[in-house]
């Protein structure tokens, strides 16, 4: 289910609110099963943010295989990466019998992730026209912002303490840096040459 464009400026909306610590940001949300379906939307439109962000990490180093398989691997990471979370999170919240908070949770944090992908990109992109160093610099400083600001928006849809919360952000950094090394080390595997191996006579 995709969402509409009125869909869409209201989960960016409350997830703008949930920056500006605006009282009732998760009014903006839809909290319906439907609203929860439809925020997946939000990995459709931080895609291209991401690959952009990929393919210039990738490119930098030399692209290990060919255009298309790389884009179907990464591709493929990026929906395990953006499913892990929800599954995890699922699983914790029903131990802490907090079921009922999971669906604010996904749907805050799936808008609020469009809005972090593109900061990334665009503070990186400014760095390209930065010396090195500040660039290297910058581009930490604002991952920092993007993890604080994602602990914002898990301490508000939960209702969390800041402890809480930040437990929630390691197990989604966990888990990301966990599907990003897969998808590595799947890339490093399909660069390797094949070697054919003659045929045993006699």
């Amino acid at each position: 289910m995709i969402a509409s464009a009125a869909e869409i400026r209201g989960g960016l909306r409350g997830a703008l609110a949930i920056l500006k610590r605006e009282p009732g940001a998760m009014a903006a949300f839809d909290l319906s099963f439907d609203g929860f379906l439809r925020s997946f939307t939000a990995v459709v439109l931080a895609f291209p943010a991401y690959l952009v962000l990929v393919l210039r990490g990738l490119f930098a180093q030399g692209a290990p295989v060919a255009l298309p398989l790389l884009l179907l691997v990464e591709a493929g990471g990026y929906v395990v990466g953006w499913l892990a979370f929800p599954l995890a999170a699922a699983l914790v919240l029903r131990a802490m019998g907090e079921g009922r908070r999971f669906v604010p949770l996904v749907v805050a944090s799936n808008w609020a992730a469009v809005l972090q992908i593109h900061f990334l990109l665009v503070v990186v992109l400014l760095g390209e026209l930065l010396p090195e160093a500040t660039a290297a610099a910058l581009a930490t400083a604002a991952t920092l912002a993007a993890l604080a600001y994602q602990w914002l928006v898990v301490k508000t849809a939960l209702e969390a303490p800041g402890p809480v919360a930040a437990g929630f952000v390691l197990l989604d950094v966990v888990l990301s840096a966990l599907v990003n090394t897969g998808t590595d080390r799947l890339l490093a595997r399909l660069a390797e040459p094949v070697v054919l191996q003659p045929p045993v006579l006699g």
